[in-house]
């Protein structure tokens, strides 16, 4: 994976030379006593050796970098294009069932949107957790000892990315739609419910969330996607089997809480928000706080 390599001057704060993970947590810890010993003055030292003054890089650029990162890797593009190649194959198929009298807007956008539901998290994995097998953490995080500023951006930029393809989605569909009532002598239709766009924006970004928090919480990429994709059906399986726990399904399963936000007929109640946002406590908040923990804790090797 490639990475932002630029070098700080020592003016700007970002740290000096020595092993990550040493005892301050920062990599600076060794440097400090030989930069001391041979007369070097750095800004930590300065002020009484308060670090209130370190700036570190840009935030502007640290998004850019982790933006980079998630097209410019093999295993990002090809996530991408698998992506696009099934998002593609879904709404052809759903022109196909729908040729007759047109399919519909609301069902292409629908059906374009599941193969994105499943895949999306993969890409907040791949940006949350590569860098630790890959051994290039150890770059990212000298250039950048504030880790969890490194970790806003890696969010950002993985919330930014699957923000993009949902909006793509959506010019998809409609042209989708065009064409299938065009061919089939129909009317065009673009009308969709209001719920149903905040629907698929809301889900697709606790997706990509959640796909963010496994990978920070485990930082192991096949592990994080096995648990990602194995956890959820496991809990599906539990609440199918165990009575009092189906009759709270959907306070507990992310897979029931996320089906009333995909129904074109109605909106979702308050209840089922309610039901999401606790879904999206377990499922999100809880492993991306750990997951942050461990990531600032962590020694770089």
């Amino acid at each position: 994976m490639s990475t932002d390599t630029t070098h700080l001057d020592p003016s700007h704060g970002a740290g000096g030379p020595g092993p990550e993970g040493s005892a301050d947590g920062t990599g600076q810890g060794a440097a400090r006593g030989d930069d001391r010993a041979s007369g070097t003055a750095y800004p930590w030292d300065q002020g009484g050796g308060s670090r209130a003054d370190e700036r570190g890089l840009p935030f502007t650029r640290l998004l850019r970098t982790e933006l980079r990162k998630t097209v410019d890797t093999r295993g990002g593009r090809w996530l991408l294009v698998v992506i696009a190649a099934l998002t593609v194959l879904a709404t052809g198929l759903a022109m196909w069932l729908g040729r007759d009298a047109g399919a519909t807007y609301p069902t292409l956008l629908t059906t374009a949107v599941l193969p994105q539901a499943v895949l999306l998290p993969v890409l907040g994995i791949l940006t949350a957790a590569s860098e630790w097998s890959q051994r290039t953490a150890l770059v990212t995080f000298t250039q950048e000892p504030r880790r969890l500023r490194v970790m806003a951006a890696k969010t950002l930029a993985a919330l930014g990315l699957g923000l993009l393809v949902v909006a793509l989605t959506l010019g998809l569909a409609a042209l989708a739609h065009v064409a299938s009532v065009s061919l089939a002598g129909g009317d065009v239709d673009l009308s969709v419910p209001w719920h149903l766009y905040v629907g698929v924006v809301a889900l697709q970004v606790v997706y990509v969330l959640m796909g963010v928090a496994f990978g920070a919480l485990l930082l192991n990429v096949p592990l994080a996607i096995a648990a990602f994709f194995a956890l959820p059906v496991l809990i599906s399986l539990a609440t199918m089997s165990i009575g009092w726990l189906g009759e709270r399904s959907g306070w507990i399963d992310p897979n029931v809480a996320a089906v009333p936000f995909t129904a074109v007929d109605q909106a979702p109640t308050t209840e089922q928000w309610q039901q999401l946002g606790v879904t999206t406590v377990w499922w999100v908040l809880i492993p991306l706080a750990l997951g942050l923990w461990r990531v600032a804790r962590r020694e770089v090797k």
